[in-house]
C-alpha cells in the first residue's frame, strides 16, 4: 500500500467550490443545502473551507445560485456560554477544530461571523470570563444564603460564595491548572474532572478560585473532607 498526502484545498478556484456545491445539491434534487448535508454526501472538500472562502455558508450558497439556510441570529453570550461548556469538557482552551468535534453546540463559523476570527472569539470569551459581572454572580446573595439548605454540620460557618463553582470559575481554574489531576497528574476530561475545595467547604471552605482544585473522580472520593 502506498501513502499520499492528502489533497490541499486551500489553492482551488472559487469556481469549482461552487460547482461541488451545486453536485451535491442536484443529487439531492434540492434547491437548497446545508454543510451538514454537503459533507454527508460526498462532497469533494470540507463546508469549513468553503464557508471561510466565500465568508460563510449561505454566502457560498449565494454564490451557487442556490437558496439560502435560514438561521436564528445566536447572541454573544450564548456563543460564551457554549465555548464554556466546551472549555470545560475538554478540560483545556479549545482549539478550531475542536469545535467540529467535540460537543460543541455551534460551529466554528457562528463565532468568525460575530468576531472575524477563531482567535478573536477566545479574547472575547476571555474578557468575558473575566468581567466583574460575571465574578458578582459566584457571590451569594442574603436571599440565597437563607433560602439553601444547609447540612448540620455546615452551620457553623457563614458562606459567602455559593457552593457549587459556576462554569466561569471552573474555566478559570482549567486556565491556571490545566485538566491534570491536582495529586497524581493524570489528564483528565469530561466527567472525570472535578473542581474540589482545597479547605472543604463543610471547614469553612469558599467557593473561590484559590480555593479550587482540579482532581480525578478516584482522588475526589479519596480526599473526602480532608484537605490537602
Amino acid at each position: 500500500m502506498k501513502y499520499q498526502l492528502k489533497e490541499f484545498n486551500r489553492n482551488i478556484p472559487d469556481e469549482e467550490l461552487l460547482e461541488d456545491i451545486k453536485r451535491i445539491a442536484g443529487k439531492l434534487g434540492a434547491n437548497s443545502l446545508s454543510s451538514r448535508e454537503y459533507n454527508d454526501n460526498g462532497g469533494r472538500y470540507t463546508s469549513g473551507t468553503i464557508g471561510i472562502r466565500f465568508g460563510s455558508w449561505n454566502k457560498a450558497l449565494k454564490k451557487a445560485g442556490l437558496q439560502l439556510i435560514l438561521q436564528r441570529e445566536v447572541s454573544i453570550e450564548e456563543l460564551h456560554k457554549n465555548l464554556e461548556h466546551v472549555w470545560i469538557d475538554l478540560g483545556r482552551q479549545p482549539v478550531f477544530r475542536d469545535m467540529q468535534k467535540s460537543s460543541s453546540k455551534y460551529s466554528v463559523r457562528h463565532y468568525m461571523s460575530k468576531f472575524g476570527t477563531w482567535r478573536n472569539a477566545l479574547k472575547a470569551f476571555i474578557e468575558y470570563i473575566n468581567s466583574e459581572d460575571t465574578i458578582d454572580n459566584d457571590i451569594k446573595t442574603s436571599k440565597e444564603a437563607t433560602s439553601e439548605p444547609t447540612p448540620a454540620a455546615e452551620l457553623l460557618f457563614k458562606h459567602k460564595t455559593k457552593r457549587f463553582p459556576s462554569e466561569r470559575l471552573k474555566v478559570q481554574v482549567l486556565m491556571r491548572d490545566g485538566n491534570r489531576c491536582r495529586l497524581c497528574g493524570i489528564t483528565v476530561t469530561g466527567e472525570n474532572i472535578h473542581f474540589d475545595h482545597v479547605t472543604p467547604w463543610s471547614k469553612g471552605g469558599e467557593t473561590t478560585l484559590e480555593n479550587l482544585q482540579v482532581l480525578c473522580d478516584v482522588h475526589n472520593l479519596a480526599k473526602s473532607n480532608l484537605e490537602y
